[in-house]
């Protein structure tokens, strides 16, 4: 009977995963292609057309390892190059991470109520929906950080050389995705030390853990001298913001709110005052009691997960070293945060059912209205403070325009995301003058020829009608004065409720 009820609860448990993981995917498809296509994801699908050999050159100049834009080369080899196409990777990635995530959870609490928790605080956590369905890698060293965990778990307690290998590979795996996972394995370091030490260096050095990481450092050998290079003259003073006070109370309500200090004004304010405090109660009355239910010092694994990266993400952040810190680069932190709560409510429910049941009502509430966030505000570029439209540009141009107009960028920049959009009607150029760097995203268009006019004269005897776009609050000008305005179209930012994304149709051959 006992061996019944096992199977009919192994069952629905894993029926109730597969439940939260197909509204989880709802809820990304539902806004996966409602927004157009920005800078970062234009890079990475204009990358993925090149060959792997061509991926490797191309990447090595920019700022990223090339994994993940293999893989994506690979995705879309099969599914063509739709937003669609492209975005779903991520979403693929995330189901990945989520299973991962359930199979850790599991493995430390042997409680399917601790790992469903898990699985849908992740799934409701507004961060973790955005990047689900942006054509980038955060979703990808989720997954790889989720399934190394687990393998690092079983390795530690059976020891066997197979699993130690197999975390070995993930961990190089992870650092040819992107390099700041590395803070997650630097958790992991943290984390091993605590369990296995005991102030006994020489046991935390054990045999197994060296080789394993000597077959980490021996796979990313070959790429070593490329990433200290990019460091050296890419990352360094590049375009992420300082780091300022607001800094980690923005990687907070960005988790819970998909919103930024700055907008957390009036209602919002007073709800991440009470989002906040309502997780101040759950950690308070829930965390030793989910340590004690965990094994293998679980919870803890968790909390250095959540812990370490963005403190030293921070750490290597802080003046005179330039800012690095970017939360979609410490996404799985941001998850072990959502998983540390979840454990919690789940703990502190058997002493304060009261006070629990209403902190689960109002965090849901929270996450609720943070994914409506993540609706709203879609691509928005929250360094930029730019609501990106191309999408509605190039739409706006083919119902205006007629079949044969091609279409200038005024830079690489709004190339990248106006091509994504280019037709046989309607092709995409820019001009070749426009490109003023060797390194990074121009450095690809400067070896490539596609789309590129080297002399902006000559193209304009061929086409006497041509489109011209830019990102700007002021009237569009063209790159040449003697061509005349026929008509303009734009873009509408109902986020901004301003126009900045803008394009006109000019005659070539006026005088």
């Amino acid at each position: 009977m006992k061996r019944k009820l096992g199977q009919w609860a192994a069952t629905h448990e894993w029926w109730a995963l597969g439940m939260i993981l197909t509204v989880f995917s709802g809820v990304v498809l539902g806004n996966m292609t409602r927004w157009s296509v920005w800078f970062d994801e234009a890079f990475s699908v204009y990358l993925a057309r090149f060959n792997i050999a061509e991926i490797v050159h191309f990447t090595s100049l920019d700022v990223h390892p090339p994994l993940y834009y293999w893989l994506l080369k690979g995705w879309t080899v099969i599914f063509g190059h739709s937003a669609l196409a492209v975005r779903s990777l991520s979403l693929a990635f995330a189901l990945v991470g989520l299973v991962g995530l359930y199979v850790v959870v599991r493995h430390i609490t042997k409680r399917s109520s601790y790992s469903l928790a898990a699985v849908t605080a992740t799934a409701l956590t507004p961060v973790f929906v955005r990047f689900s369905h942006e054509a980038r890698m955060y979703t990808l060293v989720f997954a790889i950080v989720m399934w190394a965990t687990y393998v690092l778990l079983r390795a530690m307690k059976t020891n066997r050389r197979w699993l130690w290998v197999l975390y070995g590979v993930l961990l190089a795996a992870g650092m040819f995705t992107h390099y700041f996972v590395a803070l997650a394995w630097l958790a992991h370091w943290a984390w091993r030390y605590r369990e296995v030490c005991a102030g006994r260096v020489k046991k935390f050095f054990a045999r197994e853990w060296v080789w394993c990481h000597v077959l980490a450092v021996g796979l990313f050998a070959v790429w070593l001298p490329t990433a200290v290079r990019q460091f050296a003259t890419i990352q360094v003073g590049f375009w992420i913001p300082p780091i300022t006070p607001q800094t980690p109370i923005n990687y907070l309500t960005d988790m819970l709110f998909y919103r930024e200090v700055a907008q957390m004004d009036g209602w919002w304010a007073i709800a991440a005052f009470i989002a906040f405090a309502v997780v101040g109660a759950v950690l308070y009355f829930g965390l030793r009691q989910f340590i004690r239910q965990s094994r293998r010092g679980g919870v803890a694994l968790f909390v250095s997960l959540a812990i370490v990266p963005p403190i030293l993400l921070i750490l290597l952040s802080m003046p005179p070293l330039s800012s690095s810190f970017i939360d979609r680069y410490v996404l799985y932190a941001q998850i072990a945060l959502a998983v540390i709560i979840s454990g919690c409510l789940l703990a502190a429910a058997k002493t304060h059912p009261v006070l629990m049941r209403h902190c689960t009502i109002i965090l849901v509430i929270v996450a609720l209205a943070g994914i409506g966030n993540v609706y709203y505000y879609g691509n928005y570029n929250k360094n930029t403070n730019k609501s990106i439209r191309a999408s509605e540009l190039m739409a706006n141009i083919a119902k205006s325009g007629k079949a044969g107009q091609p279409v200038v960028a005024a830079s690489p920049w709004v190339y990248y995301e106006a091509s994504f959009y280019s037709s046989n009607t309607h092709p995409v150029y820019y001009p070749a003058s426009t490109i003023n760097e060797d390194y990074g995203s121009l450095a690809m268009l400067k070896e490539d020829d596609t789309g590129k006019i080297a002399d902006l004269a000559a193209f304009a005897k061929q086409h006497r009608y041509v489109w011209y776009v830019n990102v700007t609050e002021n009237e569009i000008e063209p790159p040449v004065a003697s061509w005349k305005l026929v008509k303009k179209v734009d873009a509408y930012d109902s986020i901004n409720r301003s126009v900045e994304y803008r394009a006109g149709l000019y005659d070539t051959s006026a005088e």
